[in-house]
C-alpha cells in the first residue's frame, strides 16, 4: 500500500506581505530541513487562519473522514488553524484527486460560516468602498501545491503519527495532543488504535 504524509495549507498561511520572513526558507536545499522549517513557520499561525473557527475545522475533519475505509484509510490527521496534516493509506483514488476533493468540499461548505464573519465595510471620507449595506466576503482558499512524503516503513509511519498528533502541542495551542478537538489523537484507545465510531454520532 502507498502511505503518504501530506500537508495542505491555506493560501494566505505564508502572507505575501511577510515574504521577507519566509522566502529564504524555500531556498533551503535539503528537502527534510526545508519542510521542517516551513512547517515551523506555518505553526506561527499567520494569515486569516480560517481553520481556527470550530465550525470550519469540523467541516475539514468531516471531509477527511467521509470516505475513510472506502477510498482510503486515514492513519492520522490534525486540522491546524492554517493547515492540515494527514497520514493516509492511498487505495484506488490517486492522492492528488483525493486532495482536490477535500479542498473543494471544505472551501465550498465554509462559505456559509465565513459569511457570518464578514468584515465591516470600510469608508473613505463619506464614500463607502462597497455597495451600501454590503460587506466584503471572506473566502477560504487553499494553496494549490501540497507537501507529501512516502512512508517507506512502519517506523516512519509511527514518527509521522507522533508528529501530526503533537503538532498543536508544539505550536502551543493545547497542553496535550488528546486535548485538540480536530485531531486523531483524541480518537485513540489505550493501545493507540484509532476508534472512529464516536465521530460519526
Amino acid at each position: 500500500n502507498l502511505v503518504q504524509f501530506v500537508t495542505c495549507r491555506l493560501a494566505d498561511s505564508m502572507p505575501e506581505s511577510r515574504r521577507g520572513e519566509w522566502e529564504h526558507l524555500l531556498k533551503i536545499e535539503g528537502v527534510r530541513e526545508r519542510r521542517t522549517k516551513l512547517e515551523e513557520y506555518l505553526d506561527r499561525g499567520l494569515g486569516e487562519c480560517h481553520l481556527r473557527a470550530a465550525g470550519i475545522a469540523k467541516l475539514a475533519e468531516d471531509a477527511l473522514l467521509h470516505f475513510h475505509d472506502n477510498r482510503y484509510e486515514l492513519l492520522a490527521w490534525c486540522v491546524m488553524p492554517n493547515h492540515v496534516h494527514v497520514l493516509v493509506d492511498v487505495r484506488m483514488t490517486p492522492l492528488e484527486k483525493m486532495l482536490q476533493s477535500w479542498k473543494r468540499f471544505i472551501a465550498t461548505q465554509a462559505e456559509a460560516v465565513l459569511a457570518e464573519r464578514r468584515s465591516p465595510s470600510r469608508r473613505v471620507g463619506d464614500t463607502a468602498l462597497t455597495a451600501p449595506g454590503r460587506r466584503p466576503a471572506l473566502h477560504l482558499q487553499w494553496q494549490r501545491e501540497y507537501w507529501d512524503t512516502f512512508m517507506r516503513n512502519e517506523e516512519l509511519k509511527r514518527k509521522a503519527v507522533r508528529y501530526i498528533e503533537n503538532n498543536p502541542v508544539k505550536a502551543r495551542l493545547c497542553l496535550s495532543a488528546e486535548a485538540w478537538d480536530f485531531s486523531s489523537a483524541r480518537c485513540r484507545d489505550n493501545y493507540g488504535r484509532l476508534v472512529l465510531s464516536p465521530l460519526g454520532d
